[in-house]
């Protein structure tokens, strides 16, 4: 399926899709895991198997990530996942760098979902959808957007509430929530770091409670603090 907007070499994208009808594509702490991975290993112009590097290289979880993947296909400022959809913020550093990796992560958790749960057919709702970000405010504005997203597992229509008395609650749900890269925003140190290429994108968080103060200022529901 050719798309109506070509991705172009060097411009930022954001990214996301859903499971098929809403459903959950994440039913374990091991599907994020596998998906996380895949974030990390499929992002190569070398073809490389996750599982081959689980099962005959006995790699765990956290040793892929010291994995060598040679030449990325993109480079990745933001993601997070949800119980039934994902958000990832990239640039597109190779000619179809993004098609190529969407497709070799995105068919390797379909795989791994559907041999798991003993189900067949498409796992997503359609082809992953994207959207051209075409100005700096809009993709500063998006690293807000991927990071809060995943309050609405637990604070379900958050954004819509007048009386702001829970924001120190969201921040400490998005502190100790494992499956975005808020973590790796605010200095923390880990493995899944490295899926990020920070250096690709507009240095907003170069201090380290710049990230802090965005998100507080984010939550103010102030968009003239986010510029």
């Amino acid at each position: 399926m050719q798309r109506k907007d070509p991705f172009v070499v060097g411009e930022c994208y954001h990214v996301y899709n859903r499971g098929i009808d809403k459903r959950v594509i994440f039913k374990s702490i091991y599907d994020y895991q596998r998906f996380i991975m895949l974030l990390y290993i499929a992002n190569s112009q070398d073809p490389i198997h996750l599982d081959n590097l689980i099962n005959k290289n006995h790699k765990n979880y956290q040793e892929i990530f010291d994995t060598e993947r040679g030449k990325s296909l993109v480079s990745i400022g933001a993601w997070s996942l949800m119980t039934n959809h994902f958000h990832i913020i990239l640039r597109e550093e190779v000619e179809s760098g993004i098609s190529k990796f969407m497709k070799k992560f995105g068919t390797g958790y379909s795989m791994y979902f559907n041999i798991k749960y003993q189900r067949t057919g498409g796992l997503f709702g359609g082809p992953f959808k994207s959207k051209h970000i075409l100005e700096d405010l809009h993709l500063k504005h998006l690293f807000g957007y991927v990071h809060l997203n995943p309050l609405d597992i637990k604070f379900s229509g958050w954004e819509k509430l007048i009386d702001k008395k829970q924001p120190k609650e969201w921040k400490d749900f998005l502190e100790d929530y494992l499956y975005s890269s808020y973590q790796d925003y605010t200095w923390t140190e880990r493995k899944e770091a490295k899926i990020l290429n920070k250096n690709a994108f507009p240095n907003y968080f170069s201090e380290e409670d710049s990230f802090e103060d965005f998100i507080d200022n984010y939550l103010s529901f102030n968009p003239d603090n986010l510029h």
